[in-house]
């Protein structure tokens, strides 16, 4: 900077400095003269009304700067306050995760050719009377695999397929799992002519016993029977006498074609997944044949039978599919499954030759009842007895033995109390904990809370699963319990470790096993579902990259929106309907939003109570203000801040005396001016509840 340039920003700042007061004046007059004239305006309008109304407030300002007191804090309230509003707003973006609104979704397959649809978009939008509708009320893009539901209608016929939850994260304290929000479907009740279900997981069956009893007790109800089977030992949980509902079960094998209304059909074909009763389902519209894939994995030799492709062969080759709506959970994985499940089986049975002077603890999913076969069979070939341990063990174990979906082979169950006596070298436990879950029965037995079972160093733990994204580091706690214990633990992919293959086999198919059955159903279009958005977005990818279908065909949808399937067999989006997520705690119990954003904030900054006990008569306190502080501060700890809130709450009370101001507004002073001292001397703005009683 040259010295000219320098002497001109010395002027002009010294002529700012000796205008600034004139300025400042000039302002000051200006807006007394602003007010005058705006008071001079109202009262000329509302007479002596308005003259009451300020004088009123007058008079309640003169009261409420009587009341004050002045605090001795350092920072200034509007930082406590802009603290406050910050938490809020992590607090909120915590607890509305689930909240779908219009969700983003710029992808090149959204049907909009990759722009934002506008809400102007939406409210134009206006349903083709001759078109089929496909709408995903949950399952499509959600923060975690879960809640699939699925509405296909036509003018006044709807079919409803699964009705599953969604597992909460530990962002939602309290919160046990979600549900979707059928609120289009309670509005269009008449028109509900069936519900299938593909199979029994509980992202697919779980909401049922909060969902199915809003229904007709008339409505068809389709699955196979082991999911019929798994529904009814759902529902007869429930505390109320349990519904009458119109179960229908259906045998895949039969390839029966059901007439649900006028203009729709469905048919079950059998596929392979983790669980029995596995199928996909054929919507046959007046617009074409959709095929819905369910959840499905490939093996080339399966211990259940092998996938029905000879019907979809069929059925592709006599009618053919014009919309292809299909799985997305493993679209990630590369290639095809490996292995099989009688590789794991024959694992397992080297597990216990390896290990056979102990006791076999497997630990596994509760619904791989395949998986609990293979077991049964390798431990009655080495003369060991099996127990059964974990409440929704049992349960699908008792509703898979009605099914006929297992096959035990002779004496060898046994009841735990009894197992207990024989020798280890003939003790087998298949168990639940698989994930890490604290109240599951592993973590029980390592803790020594289980009513049989103590874990000791003879004992071989063997995790016949992977663990769910997320559950790892419970996982790990779990590992470590084990082997502080001095337990042997083995683990499924640790075979480096362990000299041992494979122990799991995933439930969804791999990429190349999504590219085989796409270009075997040669779908017209195509639509990914039942994954997080990035997996529709691979899914959509692999479609039109790998099998050829053309971009316009493909559809990564949302929740809420409309899919129509049209007359000449092309797939739109057209608006969106209201979804969203019903909470609910593991009591099966509603949880509203407010709560979990109360329960947000508790953990993160605390929860502070003053109670105050006043005369009536005098106005002034009875006795010292007891104070509570949970997740907050420890009060023994803190004895100068609470003996500085309760000579505040001394004063106060003595300052409100004369005016005698309502109990809400003395509250809610008491709590802004408490929270500013904690905020001072804390940096942390709990919930602050002041309780005064009058006796």
């Amino acid at each position: 900077m040259n010295k000219k340039e320098e002497e001109r920003r010395a002027r002009l700042l010294k002529m700012r400095e000796e205008r600034l007061p004139d300025i400042r004046k000039q302002f000051e007059e200006n807006q007394k003269r602003n007010f005058n004239t705006k008071s001079a305006k109202k009262s000329t309008k509302k007479g002596t009304k308005g003259k009451k109304s300020t004088s009123a407030k007058a008079a309640a300002q003169t009261a409420a700067e009587k009341r004050k007191v002045k605090l001795s804090v350092n920072t200034r309230k509007g930082e406590m306050v802009h603290h406050q509003r910050m938490l809020s707003q992590d607090v909120n973006a915590q607890a509305t995760q689930h909240i779908i609104g219009v969700p983003v979704n710029k992808s090149r397959y959204n049907g909009y050719k990759g722009s934002q649809v506008t809400h102007a978009q939406l409210k134009k939008a206006r349903p083709h009377a001759d078109a089929v509708r496909i709408i995903p009320i949950g399952g499509l893009g959600e923060f975690g695999i879960g809640k699939n539901m699925t509405v296909v209608e036509y003018k006044s016929e709807m079919i409803v397929i699964d009705m599953g939850t969604l597992f909460a994260t530990s962002d939602y304290p309290g919160v046990n799992y979600m549900i979707p929000d059928i609120k289009y479907l309670e509005d269009n009740q008449n028109k509900i002519k069936a519900i299938c279900f593909t199979h029994a997981h509980l992202d697919h069956i779980g909401a049922c016993r909060h969902l199915l009893p809003k229904f007709s007790k008339f409505t068809p109800i389709y699955g196979t029977d082991f999911t019929i089977g798994m529904i009814k030992k759902q529902m007869s949980e429930l505390e109320e006498d349990e519904p009458d509902l119109n179960y229908q079960v259906v045998d895949p094998f039969k390839h029966d074609i059901i007439k649900v209304s006028e203009h729709l059909s469905i048919e079950f074909i059998h596929v392979l997944h983790s669980i029995p009763g596995s199928v996909a389902i054929v919507v046959r519209t007046p617009n074409g044949n959709i095929y819905f894939s369910g959840d499905w994995r490939h093996e080339d030799n399966p211990v259940d039978k092998q996938t029905d492709y000879e019907r979809m062969d069929e059925i592709v080759k006599k009618e053919g599919i014009d919309l292809m709506v299909n799985e997305s959970t493993n679209i990630d994985s590369p290639g095809k499954h490996p292995h099989s499940e009688f590789d794991v089986g024959d694992n397992l049975g080297k597990i216990m030759d390896h290990y056979a002077s102990g006791r076999i603890i497997v630990s596994c999913f509760s619904s791989q009842i395949g998986r609990i076969e293979l077991v049964l069979k390798e431990a009655a070939k080495r003369g060991r007895k099996v127990a059964f341990s974990g409440f929704s063990m049992i349960n699908n174990l008792e509703v898979a033995l009605r099914a006929h979906a297992i096959k035990v082979p002779k004496d060898t169950i046994m009841k735990m109390e009894d197992i207990i006596k024989l020798p280890d070298d003939k003790v087998t436990i298949i168990c639940t904990g698989s994930q890490g879950e604290l109240s599951a029965v592993l973590n029980r037995m390592v803790t020594g809370a289980h009513r049989h079972i103590k874990i000791k160093s003879t004992d071989t733990i063997v995790f016949s699963s992977n663990p769910i994204p997320g559950n790892e580091p419970h996982v790990v706690n779990t590992v470590d319990g084990l082997l502080r214990e001095g337990a042997q633990v083995i683990q499924n992919g640790k075979t480096h470790l362990t000299n041992i293959g494979p122990l799991h086999l995933s439930g969804h198919a791999y990429y190349e096993d999504h590219v085989e059955l796409v270009n075997r159903i040669k779908p017209t279009t195509y639509m990914p579902y039942h994954g997080e958005f990035y997996m529709l977005e691979h899914n959509a990818e692999m479609a039109e990259n790998v099998c050829g279908i053309s971009r316009d065909n493909i559809l990564v949808a949302d929740n809420g929106d409309v899919v129509e399937l049209t007359t000449d067999k092309r797939i739109i989006k057209n608006g969106r309907i209201t979804v969203g997520n019903k909470l609910y705690d593991d009591a099966n119990q509603p949880v509203h939003e407010a709560v979990v954003k109360d329960r947000i904030h508790i953990a993160r900054e605390g929860i502070f109570i003053v109670i105050l006990t006043i005369s009536k008569k005098t106005g002034r306190l009875i006795k010292t203000p007891d104070i509570i502080s949970r997740a907050f501060i420890y009060l023994d700890n803190s004895e100068e801040l609470i003996g500085k809130i309760r000579h505040y709450l001394r004063t106060k009370t003595d300052k409100s005396i004369a005016t005698d101001p309502e109990m809400k507004v003395i509250k809610e002073e008491i709590r802004t001016d408490i929270a500013h001292i904690l905020y001072d001397a804390t940096g942390h703005t709990p919930i602050v509840i002041p309780v005064i009683n009058k006796v």
